[in-house]
């Protein structure tokens, strides 16, 4: 812990004696270990540790970037002297204001297992074998496809020559498996499951046995009739269509730059009464829990629709300040496509755990609400969903046909069109038990109106 914050204090001591106004220094990564699973086998461990320093150094408005995976007080004085030197030539921003300034950091519970930072590759082994071996023992036709076990161990440490100051440690594993089954001429699609955790609380047997489950329904397919039907969205399918939309809609800079969908929006009614949201970077045992963002602010709650009103949007610290607001503790690094590390990446608004607050009803009875139309697991395709507009188009894998107020049998050659932002305002009932996909913690759901297009 001292060693890493120490060096973030070195880096921006040199930066601001080189001249910097303002510096900013984050260590960030770290370990990351486990077993693949292919064709229902063992196929390969690893065990990769990718660490790094980056600085951030201010010369009137111009910002410099630099990092490194070497960890010494050299490398880091080196950086200082680097992003000053990429500060001198770059333009002036005329939207910057500062880096950040200390506030109290939270208390945030669950996010760290000395288990899990202990575990060796022999456990995930053991972990993925259990998987392999439970999918195996849903039938004679199932097939553990891949799947695998992962743990990470990850640090954050940040500095500023404001004053901020912070350290933090969390821990994660995750089981996962796909499986595909056959049925006569009937062949399932790769049906997915897995336990993701921050403390060493997964049960690999429990993963196993879905995904095999899940494939073996998947056999027994029926038609699938086109139209306009209720559809009952599971939170894989969620996750997968609200990431490229909503996710989108609700990020400061894209609300500033008018490429929102709820720009101007705030306080009206966007989505149902029934439908809630917020992003909760300290949500107890969340996948994406942490004290702080990787600017070192603190992370928090923060409302985005409360009973369908629109109510907030996630910002970093240089979009909230340029709004005259205050950083939601939501800065990432990395997602920008040039497979740099994460610490090599400037920071941009990335969602934390964005929670929709589940209702009471139970599985029967969101069935039953839907009585005639479809259950979807999964999607493919919504990468393609345009975010301004909300339109996606997806092909649905797996998929089920519901009726009678019953599941019915699966479906195949399946798409589903709809608009994702039309779809939040036809949610007719929520489901009472929420589980984490992804960014998104989510209960299933009804929408009153989707359109099926099927053969």
């Amino acid at each position: 812990m001292s060693n890493y914050l120490d060096l973030c204090r070195r880096a921006v001591e040199e930066a601001v004696k080189l001249g910097a106004s303002e510096a900013e220094a984050l260590v960030f990564g770290g370990r990351t270990m486990g077993s693949e699973v292919e064709r229902g086998q063992i196929k390969s461990c690893n065990d990769i540790t990718d660490i790094g320093i980056a600085v951030r150094a201010i010369l009137n408005g111009s910002i410099g970037f630099a990092f490194t995976n070497v960890l010494t007080e050299e490398s880091a004085k080196e950086m200082a002297l680097r992003a000053i030197k990429a500060a001198k030539s770059s333009p002036k921003d005329k939207n910057w204001k500062s880096l950040p300034s200390p506030r109290p950091y939270p208390s945030v519970f669950e996010t760290y297992d000395k288990r899990i930072e202990d575990l060796t590759s022999d456990t995930t082994v053991e972990l993925s074998q259990r998987a392999i071996e439970a999918t195996f023992g849903v039938g004679p036709n199932v097939l553990p496809a891949f799947g695998g076990t992962q743990i990470q161990v990850l640090e954050l440490a940040c500095a500023n020559s404001h004053g901020v100051e912070v350290y933090d440690k969390g821990t994660a594993i995750v089981t996962y498996m796909a499986a595909m089954a056959r049925k006569g001429a009937q062949v399932s699609p790769m049906c997915y499951e897995f336990s993701a955790k921050r403390k060493y609380e997964i049960d690999p047997e429990w993963v196993g046995k879905e995904a095999g489950n899940l494939a073996l329904k998947s056999t027994d397919v029926g038609p699938a009739e086109p139209g306009k039907f209720k559809v009952l969205l599971d939170p894989f399918a969620l996750q997968s269509i609200l990431t490229y939309t909503f996710v989108e809609a609700i990020k400061g800079d894209n609300v500033y730059r008018g490429k929102s969908a709820y720009k101007n929006k705030l306080s009206q009614q966007v989505a149902s009464e029934l439908l809630s949201i917020y992003d909760d970077g300290t949500l107890p045992g969340g996948l994406y829990s942490s004290k702080a963002d990787l600017e070192g602010v603190p992370c928090q709650r923060t409302s985005i629709i409360e009973k369908g009103v629109l109510s907030g949007f996630i910002y970093d610290n240089y979009w909230a300040k340029l709004v005259g607001k205050e950083s939601t503790g939501n800065a990432g690094r990395g997602g920008g496509g040039l497979g740099l590390p994460p610490y090599g990446t400037v920071p941009s608004i990335q969602p934390k755990n964005v929670v929709i607050e589940p209702g009471d009803a139970s599985e029967e009875e969101l069935i039953a609400e839907v009585r005639d139309g479809y259950y979807v697991r999964e999607v493919q395709g919504a990468h393609q969903s345009n975010p301004e507009t909300g339109e996606f188009s997806v092909a649905l894998a797996p998929a089920f046909r519901i009726k009678n107020g019953r599941i019915a049998y699966a479906v195949k050659g399946v798409m589903m069109a709809g608009n994702a932002y039309e779809m939040l305002k036809k949610i007719s009932l929520i489901g009472k038990e929420a589980r984490q996909v992804g960014n998104f913690v989510a209960p299933k759901l009804v929408v009153e109106e989707l359109t099926i297009i099927a053969k």
